[in-house]
């Protein structure tokens, strides 16, 4: 009885490891436009729209007269001063990126049995494909946001954090003041010089103390020398464009118009000179044969869905000078293109794909 029990035990492992091992690792993957039901028992994700984003930053130099400027030559022998008010605007640099975000029209649903890699994707917070069993390569699909700051005007800047000295506060004249002001300098260098010189007869007690006199010295300077020779700040700001590249974009679109007074103002804002938006694509000659497998009678699965993305050159172009240029692959210039069912079949394949033009990057074996 028990001889009877111990095989009828034997017999059922062995079946139900039959039962496991006829299992097999099956995978497809299907456009969700084709399927009755594209929510149920599958994977979803989305292949990308290629974003060019152009970041513009710009500054802004702010020039302030000083109260007494007009008494620079005479009493500092300073000839090179501020002698007017005035707010000026620069582009300072321009640098072109793309990101993806999600296409409509290109979705697609993965379906698996049996032991296979289908079941580890990895998207994007937005849900673009990043690749297959590869946690690296999951990113953001978007860019950093540039926020914008307070731009001070010409008012903002003056001079009120000189720490002026009874001696200077008394005058009652501006010529008086600037020669109480011009006096304090002299003093000001003749206390440094002597620290530095250790022309005295109690020295701070180590060389960071002299550090921090010394810097105070020179702050203190710089404060009553910018009454004479005024004072320049620069502020830097950078603004994002983003741009979708289509079939139907054309050349030199307005980007945005540039005012040296003004800085970046909207494209139909005349004051500013334009910035325009120029697009080379290159020839992209489609592969035969369509990605899509329409007979679904046939036992023809198809595989994971990505990109062979166009290429096409970005160029910034002020008024009639080109400024900037970068070469940018574009995933809605491209071609959809599906691998073999069987790579996703095997449990240890690692795939990258890239989440801004949905490109295929890499297929290597997972250690």
């Amino acid at each position: 009885m028990n001889k009877l029990l111990l095989s009828i035990g034997v017999a059922a492992v062995f079946s139900s490891c039959a039962v496991q091992q006829t299992v097999p690792s099956k995978v497809d993957v299907q456009d969700v436009t084709t399927m009755s039901n594209a929510a149920g028992n599958v994977l979803l994700y989305s292949l990308p729209t290629t974003v060019v984003r152009v970041n513009v930053e710009v500054e802004k130099t702010i020039s302030r007269v000083g109260p007494f400027y007009r008494y620079s030559q005479k009493m500092l022998n300073i000839s090179d001063v501020v002698t007017e008010n005035k707010e000026e605007w620069r582009i300072k640099s321009i640098n072109i990126e793309t990101y993806g975000k999600p296409n409509p029209d290109r979705q697609y649903a993965i379906s698996f049995t049996g032991q296979c890699a289908a079941p580890f994707v990895n998207l994007t917070p937005s849900g673009i494909l990043a690749g297959i069993n590869n946690e690296s390569s999951v990113s953001a699909s978007y860019l950093k946001d540039f926020t914008q700051p307070v731009i001070p005007t010409i008012n903002d800047v003056n001079f009120n954090d000189v720490p002026m000295i009874e001696k200077q506060m008394v005058k009652t004249s501006t010529a008086a003041m600037a020669e109480e002001t011009a006096n304090y300098i002299y003093k000001i260098r003749k206390r440094r010089f002597k620290i530095l010189a250790s022309d005295y007869e109690q020295l701070p007690p180590d060389g960071q103390s002299y550090e921090v006199m010394v810097r105070e010295l020179n702050k203190l300077e710089k404060q009553h020398m910018e009454l004479f020779v005024g004072k320049t700040e620069t502020f830097t700001i950078t603004k994002s464009f983003d741009i979708v590249p289509d079939k139907m974009s054309t050349s030199n679109d307005v980007l945005f118009r540039f005012s040296t007074v003004k800085g970046i103002v909207d494209k139909m804002d005349v004051s500013g000179s334009p910035v325009y938006f120029e697009l080379d694509t290159q020839d992209f000659k489609n592969l035969q044969g369509s990605a899509n497998v329409i007979d679904k009678k046939q036992d023809v699965r198809n595989g994971l869905f990505y990109i062979k993305p166009g290429k096409g050159l970005v160029k910034i172009i002020d008024k009639n000078v080109l400024v900037k240029e970068k070469e940018v692959y574009l995933s809605q210039y491209g071609q959809v293109v599906s691998m073999p069912a069987n790579v996703l079949e095997r449990d240890d394949v690692r795939i990258r794909i890239d989440s801004a033009t949905g490109a295929l990057q890499s297929i290597d074996k997972k250690q």
